[in-house]
C-alpha cells in the first residue's frame, strides 16, 4: 500500500509541476544560415546562390569566422556564421537603403541593419529576393538613438 501510494505522489507531482507553465515548448536550436555579399555590393540570403545558374558564378569564397558586422543589435543573438563571397554574372534586383528609409519615413541617412548587424558601408544594397521582412525600431536611446531598420532576411 505504501509503495502505491508514494507511486501515486510521483505521478501527482510531476503532472502538477508540468501544468505549472501553460506555454512549455521544446526549445530548439535555429541554424542561421551565413549571408552572402555578391559582387562586393549586394547582401543577401545563401538560398540567393541556387536560383541562380551556376555558369554565372565566376567566383566563391567562404570565410567561416569573417564577421559581418562590428556592430549588432541584439547581444544575446550574437552568432557569426561566415560569410560567403560572390562574383557572378547575373542581374539581381535590390533594394538600396535610401530607399528603404524613405519608405518607411526615416531619414536617407539612417543605419540600416540586417539580421541585427549593422550595414557599414552606405554603398551596399539588400537582394529584393532575400527579404522576408522588416521591422521599424524607434529611437530608445538604448540600444538606438534615431529610429533604424532591420531587415530580416532568409
Amino acid at each position: 500500500m505504501k509503495s502505491l501510494l508514494t507511486f501515486f505522489i510521483y505521478i501527482s507531482l510531476g503532472c502538477t509541476t508540468y501544468a505549472q507553465s501553460q506555454l512549455s515548448k521544446m526549445s530548439t536550436m535555429k541554424v542561421e544560415k551565413p549571408i552572402v555579399i555578391i559582387n562586393d555590393t549586394i547582401i543577401g540570403s545563401s538560398t540567393l546562390l541556387n536560383k541562380i545558374q551556376p555558369e554565372k558564378i565566376v567566383e566563391l569564397n567562404i570565410f567561416n569566422e569573417k564577421k559581418f558586422s562590428n556592430t549588432c543589435l541584439f547581444i544575446q543573438n550574437v552568432k557569426y556564421t561566415g560569410i560567403l563571397m560572390a562574383k557572378i554574372n547575373h542581374e539581381i534586383n535590390f533594394k538600396t537603403q535610401r530607399e528603404l528609409n524613405s519608405f518607411f519615413g526615416l531619414n536617407e541617412e539612417n543605419d540600416v541593419y540586417v539580421n541585427g548587424y549593422l550595414i557599414e558601408h552606405k554603398n551596399q544594397h539588400i537582394s529584393s529576393e532575400s527579404i522576408i521582412g522588416i521591422e521599424l525600431l524607434k529611437a530608445d536611446n538604448f540600444k538606438t538613438e534615431k529610429p533604424v531598420l532591420n531587415v530580416k532576411i532568409e
